[in-house]
């Protein structure tokens, strides 16, 4: 009988050993997850940080690119400019050859023309 009682005693006790244990490694497995979890979340906000950084620096080199280009295109379109007042100045300066005005005048006038424009913006 004591023999027996100690037989069920074992078992009882080998049974909440084996129950424990199932928690123990339960709560270890869920654990193991939720720091696995935890380690992609990371990974992720990281690899949307460095997608967000290299946007903006893309942004920012467009950004640049683009004022470098209308820089560009105002020097071109003053130089047009420029070229297009020098073949008036040419073609004026003709014209009053062509109307007899003496050479004395058209060359002061030649020179005040041709004489280089001081810019009107200050920088």
């Amino acid at each position: 009988m004591r023999e027996h009682f100690l037989a069920i005693e074992a078992q009882r006790e080998r049974q909440e050993f084996e129950r424990v244990l199932e928690v123990q490694q339960a709560g270890q497995r869920q654990e193991e997850m939720k720091e696995r979890e935890a380690r992609s979340k990371k990974l992720n906000h990281a690899e949307e940080v460095r997608n967000q950084i290299k946007e903006k620096e893309k942004d920012m080199i467009h950004a640049r690119q683009m004022f470098f280009e209308e820089g560009i295109k105002l020097d071109q379109e003053a130089q047009e400019r420029r070229r297009r007042l020098d073949e008036i100045k040419k073609k004026k300066l003709e014209e009053l050859q062509g109307a007899g005005v003496p050479t004395k005048y058209i060359n002061e006038v030649a020179r005040r023309a041709m004489k280089p424009q001081t810019s009107l913006i200050t920088h």
